[in-house]
């Protein structure tokens, strides 16, 4: 796990800093229940410096979550990919706010940012600002966001396979997560998690 840096709660002014040819993984791991407010800075300082961001925010209750992240190009041919999912129940709030920076030094870089939201209710709540600062000409950047809810259809369709609500709900979710744990590079790291998110998410759907 060397090579992955777990993130489980949310400070001001977080941040870490990439050499050259790096391979880091850092994983925002954010499921418990206090409010969380903060930053994290991936400051890539070096050629050929290779950066994964991945996050799995659940929320629930009346949470409040604001998370903002900065991927900081500032050497050559380095490659940063986010990857965020929330998972929201209840009265929950993720609000979302992230920053690609390509420095003039910094051509023939790869930045990308994706944010993607799943409300397990009517009244929780989530935003993605994201934003770009590009100033360097020769780099390739993308980024977007999603917002929604658990597909009815696909609910139905495992009623039909024998699967009560709250069996195809949790299947649903947990689907949704395991995207940004297939991810990971450690297997044990992966299969921990998975449990962690699976007691979580029995627990408030049994709410």
């Amino acid at each position: 796990m060397k090579n992955v840096v777990i993130v489980d709660h949310l400070i001001k002014n977080q941040e870490f800093i990439v050499k050259n040819s790096e391979n880091k993984t850092f994983l925002i791991f954010l499921t418990d229940l206090k409010n969380q407010q903060g930053d994290l800075k991936i400051s890539i300082k070096g050629k050929k410096a290779n950066v994964q961001i991945l996050g799995i925010i659940i929320g629930s209750g009346d949470q409040q979550i604001k998370l903002y992240t900065f991927q900081d190009h500032k050497a050559p041919e380095s490659t940063s990919d986010l990857f965020i999912k929330s998972v929201l129940f209840d009265k929950s709030r993720f609000h979302y706010e992230g920053l690609i920076k390509i420095e003039k030094g910094a051509q023939k870089s790869n930045a990308y940012q994706k944010n993607q939201n799943l409300l397990l209710s009517d009244k929780a709540w989530a935003e993605s600002k994201p934003y770009l600062e590009i100033l360097a000409n020769d780099v390739r950047c993308t980024h977007g966001a999603t917002i929604g809810q658990i597909d009815r259809e696909q609910l139905y369709y495992l009623s039909t396979r024998g699967l009560t609500e709250k069996e195809a709900s949790k299947l649903l979710i947990t689907g949704f997560c395991q995207d940004i744990l297939d991810r990971l590079p450690d297997e044990k790291l992966k299969a921990s998690l998975m449990k962690k998110i699976e007691t979580k998410i029995n627990l408030l759907l049994s709410n």
